[in-house]
């Protein structure tokens, strides 16, 4: 007796239990969101910048492009520094980080996957900008 075969056509969109679920496109439009918003936040006065950071890329919007790479680095330390001390102390999940400096302060939050640094003068209220990106 000859073997049947059955044709299944699968759906290129179709995904299965066990898998992870596939949000590629509402991914893009969130990042599309924050960088709209932060658009909308760094025209403000004191505003200097923004950095965001993903898994796989980044995309910077300093007012002094010179100092990318100082910010960037402050950016990194701030977010690791963090995480350490959260882990360290027990903290459980840290909302957002603030570090001051003489003139400068940094507003650090994750959202998403998203590593979010605003760089801004001292005098810029950091939590009405906060509120606007959670």
């Amino acid at each position: 007796m000859p073997v049947r075969k059955k044709t299944i056509q699968a759906d290129a969109e179709e995904q299965v239990d066990w898998a992870p679920k596939i949000e590629e496109k509402e991914e893009k439009t969130e990042i599309a969101d924050l960088r709209s918003m932060l658009d909308d936040i760094k025209p403000r006065q004191g505003i200097i910048g923004y950095i965001i950071r993903g898994p796989t890329s980044a995309s910077v919007d300093i007012k002094d492009p010179s100092k990318i790479i100082d910010y960037a680095a402050l950016s990194s330390e701030a977010a690791e520094s963090s995480e350490n001390l959260s882990n360290t102390f027990g903290l459980g999940k840290v909302c957002y980080v603030i570090l001051e400096g003489k003139n400068l302060k940094v507003l650090s939050l994750t959202k998403g996957e998203q590593q979010i640094s605003i760089f801004m003068e001292k005098n810029v209220d950091h939590d009405q900008i906060y509120k606007e990106i959670e």
